[in-house]
């Protein structure tokens, strides 16, 4: 017996050992790979001189994307590719389509870049908006991908096309994140062209360039963690247990969605986003919080403040009801005080967390239950009652015209209508006196209505036979 335990204890221990590796092979995902995709300005206004030291934009460009590239061929899952515009034809010619894939993404491809960058000359015209257009195809289709474009220009469309209309469609489109944009110029004009196209730098000398090149890796690359803090009266990241729901800015496509916790440390937990874009925050209380244009930092951690202190709100009856099929069928409209719009609605007999203010209460009974400024403090549960309704049968020995009615605004009000094609009814009504008002379908004089005065109890029966 003893020789046979081993090898079937080796055979257990091998089938767990591979379980468990494929298990945790399953649960680690593969790490995104980066491709970045220059967009180089090769028009003829790049050959112009731009700084003291006698060089071209050009000049500077190609230098300071030499070293750049030197520097991007060492980082892990990394992919680059180079597209030109302005390259093929002569400025004269105005050639709107002049836009080429110089060198397109490959795991060796870096001295084909490089030297490409070397040997390209300024030329043309700046179409910017269809070298864009060309650039979603220059992206491997791979869902496990962040595609990144850093444009480097130093003027505007030149060919009446749409630069901002085509990013934008194709950031909608998922093809692209938010490109990057830097401007060698020094023009206020240029900001309001390229904002809405891109994350925009201004560069106005090879120093700034190789800046603003060199930070816009930083944030594209490294992790971005972000803390959303949502804050008690006091000013303290307390309150916990709400849905996050990120959105783009620009696309407002939906990014993330987390459930917030606080940490066994005691302050909320962080996330890990993508710095490239920036976010509308929608924190999904009651109501729901939305703070936009969130932008984020590389290499820290992100704060994002909201007040949102909270407290409860329990809406239940005095007594009992006599049926809980009534229990569930009524529920309670909340407003924000002075506002028309339903922030809620809330079951009986339930508890639901606010953010501390003044409330409207409308319960849907028969007649409705209004209570008007409900404060909800926080970290406290504020409890309203209403009374129970009271069950009315009307057991009818003919098909009846008819009506019940209440007392209200110094009248009687029609409160419900009975159903002339339904036998016997039931009807919940809060306690209170009514009046029946009726007559046969089949009679003929108005003056054979009939009126019965009820009196209803909170969670009691009453009939009457018509």
């Amino acid at each position: 017996m003893k020789q046979l335990l081993h090898p079937l204890l080796y055979c257990w221990l091998f089938c767990w050992t591979a379980f468990g590796m494929k298990t945790m092979a399953q649960d680690l995902k593969p790490e995104k790979t980066n491709r970045i995709l220059f967009l180089l300005d090769v028009s003829a206004s790049m050959d112009n001189q731009w700084h003291s030291g006698g060089g071209s934009k050009m000049d500077a460009a190609r230098q300071v994307l030499d070293e750049q590239i030197d520097k991007l061929k060492l980082k892990p899952n990394m992919e680059i590719a180079l597209r030109v515009f302005g390259s093929l034809s002569p400025y004269t010619a105005n050639d709107c389509s002049d836009t080429k894939l110089l060198v397109p993404f490959g795991k060796a491809n870096i001295p084909y870049i490089k030297e490409a960058i070397n040997t390209v000359r300024p030329n043309g015209v700046t179409p910017i908006a269809m070298s864009l257009q060309k650039a979603a195809d220059d992206f491997p289709a791979d869902e496990n991908a962040r595609n990144i474009i850093i444009m480097i220009t130093d003027g505007e469309e030149s060919c009446g096309g749409d630069p901002c209309a085509i990013s934008l469609a194709l950031q909608k489109k998922q093809i692209f994140l938010r490109p990057f944009v830097i401007a060698l110029d020094n023009e206020d004009a240029m900001a309001q062209k390229f904002e809405c196209m891109g994350n925009y730098y201004r560069a106005s000398s090879p120093e700034t360039l190789r800046n603003s090149l060199a930070a816009i890796v930083d944030l594209a690359l490294n992790p971005t963690y972000v803390q959303v803090d949502l804050l008690d009266l006091n000013g303290r990241p307390s309150e916990t247990d709400v849905d996050l729901s990120f959105s783009d800015t620009y696309t407002h496509l939906d990014k993330y969605q987390y459930y917030q916790t606080i940490t066994y440390t005691g302050v909320p937990d962080t996330l890990n986003l993508d710095p490239v874009t920036r976010y509308d925050l929608t924190v999904h209380t009651i109501p729901e919080i939305v703070k936009t244009g969130i932008s984020l930092k590389p290499n820290q951690v992100n704060f994002v403040n909201v007040p949102a202190p909270q407290g409860f709100l329990l809406v239940k009856m005095q007594t009992p009801s006599i049926d809980n099929y009534i229990n569930n069928k009524i529920k309670c409209i909340i407003r924000q005080q002075g506002q028309q719009g339903t922030t809620n609605v809330q079951k009986m007999n339930t508890s639901e967390k606010y953010l501390c203010g003044h409330y409207d209460l409308e319960f849907l009974t028969l007649p409705r239950t209004r209570i008007p400024d409900i404060d909800i403090a926080e970290s406290q549960t504020t409890t309203i009652q209403i009374p129970a309704p009271g069950q009315l049968s009307i057991n009818k020995s003919y098909p009846v015209f008819g009506g019940i009615f209440y007392y209200h605004n110094n009248r009687w009000e029609l409160l419900y209508e009975l159903n002339q094609n339904l036998g016997n009814e039931s009807v919940a009504l809060q306690p209170g006196t009514y009046r029946l008002v009726y007559r046969s379908k089949n009679a003929r004089k108005t003056t054979d209505s009939k009126i019965q005065t009820i009196t209803i109890t909170g969670g009691s029966n009453a009939s009457v036979t018509l």
